[in-house]
C-alpha cells in the first residue's frame, strides 16, 4: 500500500532513517539548533488541553504563519527543503505545502503532552511530521486514538512519526531521560488563519 493511502487509512506513519533523505549533517544541524534555543514550560495548549512540556517555537500561525525565532530559517531551509517536499508528497500528494508552525518539544521526567486534536488548534493543519532526536528514555510513548483502537509509538533516533492531524493523540508521561523532538505542522492552505485560539498556558 502507498503511503498516501496508509496515511488516509491509518492516521499514523512511522519513517525509519533509511527511508528519510536528510544526511547525518542535516539531522546533526537540527539537533544543534533545537539545543541552541530558549524554552517555555507549557502547562495548557492553545485548544484548551493540558499539558506539561518545555516548548521552544520557530514559526505559528495565530493570524498568519510566521516566524519567530532567529534560528526560524535555518529551521525551515532543512525541513522545507526541495528533497524533504518530494518526501512529504508521498503522504501529501502535493509539494505545495505550507509550514504553518514549527516547535521544538522537550520533555523531562512526569512531562507529557495531553490528548488532543492538532486540526483543533487549526482546522487547516493536514500533516504533523515529527523528528525525533534520541530514544533514550523510558515512557513518553505516542498514542494514538482512533477506530482502530489505542495505537503507541516509540520512534527511534532520527526516525519521522507523521500524524494525520485529525486523529486524537497524546504523549505519556516520560518516566527516565529526556524526549527531544521536532514537530512540523504541514498544511495545503497558505491563507491567513480562519479561527481563533487559546493563549498558551506558561508555567510560572
Amino acid at each position: 500500500m502507498k503511503a498516501m493511502a496508509q496515511f488516509e487509512e491509518q492516521g499514523t506513519l512511522l519513517f525509519s532513517e533509511n527511508e528519510i533523505p536528510l544526511n547525518e549533517n542535516e539531522w546533526q544541524q537540527l539537533e544543534n539548533l533545537i539545543e541552541q534555543v530558549e524554552y517555555q514550560h507549557v502547562v495548557g495548549g492553545d485548544a484548551g488541553e493540558g499539558h506539561s512540556v518545555h516548548v521552544c517555537r520557530f514559526y505559528n500561525d495565530v493570524d498568519k504563519p510566521t516566524p519567530l525565532n532567529e534560528k526560524s530559517g535555518e529551521i525551515k531551509a532543512i525541513v522545507m527543503s526541495k528533497k524533504m517536499k518530494a518526501f512529504y508528497k508521498r503522504f501529501t500528494d502535493t509539494e505545495a505545502l505550507c509550514l504553518r508552525r514549527c516547535q521544538a518539544n522537550l520533555l523531562y521526567k512526569d512531562d507529557y503532552i495531553g490528548l488532543h486534536k492538532d486540526q483543533d488548534s487549526n482546522p487547516d493543519y493536514f500533516a504533523t511530521v515529527v523528528f525525533h532526536f534520541g530514544s533514550e528514555y523510558t515512557g513518553g510513548a505516542f498514542v494514538t486514538h482512533g477506530d482502530n483502537g489505542d495505537l503507541s509509538y516509540h520512534p527511534a533516533t532520527k526516525a519521522i512519526l507523521v500524524n494525520n492531524c485529525f486523529v486524537p493523540h497524546e504523549v505519556t508521561a516520560v518516566q527516565r531521560g529526556e524526549r527531544r523532538t521536532l514537530a512540523c505542522f504541514l498544511s495545503k492552505e497558505f491563507s491567513d488563519s480562519k479561527n481563533t485560539r487559546q493563549q498558551f498556558r506558561i508555567a510560572k
